[in-house]
């Protein structure tokens, strides 16, 4: 059975990525993508891996391109791993931001749920 979701997980994942990537321009991925991705993350493991592996690569720009080390959002002990269902459920109750874009909407939702106490 894992077997039938894990090659669901899968196909999946190569048809929204394929579809970003099929247009002359690259765009960028709509929040709807981190939502496919991250809202199967503790049942299936490669979206697990997916949606983490974004969110860590996300992480490391934003902190890379920070102004003065200031970061939007503030992640304490073991908020890492609550990063995505803190996503999911972000998007899901801003609905009009699935088609925004996907950078934005981590933003967002990581500053709303891991805001900075004393401007970190």
């Amino acid at each position: 059975m894992f077997e039938t979701n894990g090659m669901r997980a899968l196909t999946l994942a190569a048809c929204l990525f394929a579809g970003a990537a099929a247009g002359s321009e690259f765009k960028g991925n709509e929040g709807k993508v981190i939502l496919s991705m991250c809202q199967g993350a503790d049942k299936v493991k490669a979206l697990s891996v997916m949606c983490h592996s974004y969110l860590n690569g996300y992480m490391d720009a934003t902190r890379h391109y920070s102004k003065e080390g200031r970061m939007p959002f503030c992640l304490g002990d073991g908020d890492k791993e609550k990063a995505p269902a803190a996503i999911v459920e972000w998007l899901n109750t801003h609905a009009e931001a699935k088609s925004q874009p996907a950078g934005a909407v981590v933003l967002k939702a990581l500053s709303e749920r891991f805001p900075c106490k004393g401007g970190k």
